[in-house]
C-alpha cells in the first residue's frame, strides 16, 4: 500500500476487523456478504456508509469551528491577563515608591492605639 493512512482510518480499520471477527466473518469478506448478513442490498449498505461518513465529516467540521472559536477566545483572554498583570505590577511598584505599605501600617497602628485608649 502506497498511501499513508490517517489516525482515523487506522482506528476505523481496526474497529472494522474487530466487528468482523465478532460477527464470525472471514478477514477478506466482501461488501455483498456483509450486506446480505444485515438483510440489506449493497446499494443500501453503501448509502449507509456514505451517510455515516457525512455525519462524521459534519461533526468534525463542527468541532473544528468550536476549536477555532476557543483558540480566538484563549488568545483574547491571554491578552487581557497580560494587561491586568502589567497593571498590577505597576501598582506594586507605585506602592513601593510611595511607601504605601508603611502608611497603611502606621494608620492601622494609630487606629488600634486609639481603640485601646478608649476602653
Amino acid at each position: 500500500m502506497s498511501k499513508e493512512l490517517s489516525r482515523d482510518e487506522v482506528a476505523t480499520l481496526i474497529r472494522g476487523r474487530k466487528i468482523l471477527k465478532a460477527g464470525g466473518f472471514a478477514k477478506d469478506v466482501d461488501v455483498k456478504t456483509i450486506c446480505e448478513a444485515a438483510g440489506i442490498s449493497r446499494k443500501t449498505g453503501y448509502q449507509w456508509s456514505d451517510k455515516l461518513g457525512q455525519r462524521h465529516d459534519d461533526a468534525l467540521k463542527e468541532l473544528q469551528v468550536k476549536y477555532d472559536s476557543f483558540k480566538v477566545e484563549h488568545e483574547e483572554l491571554e491578552k487581557r491577563y497580560d494587561d491586568v498583570r502589567f497593571e498590577n505590577e505597576g501598582r506594586k511598584i507605585a506602592w513601593e515608591i510611595h511607601h504605601i505599605d508603611e502608611l497603611i501600617a502606621a494608620k492601622k497602628n494609630a487606629a488600634q492605639s486609639r481603640k485601646k485608649g478608649k476602653w
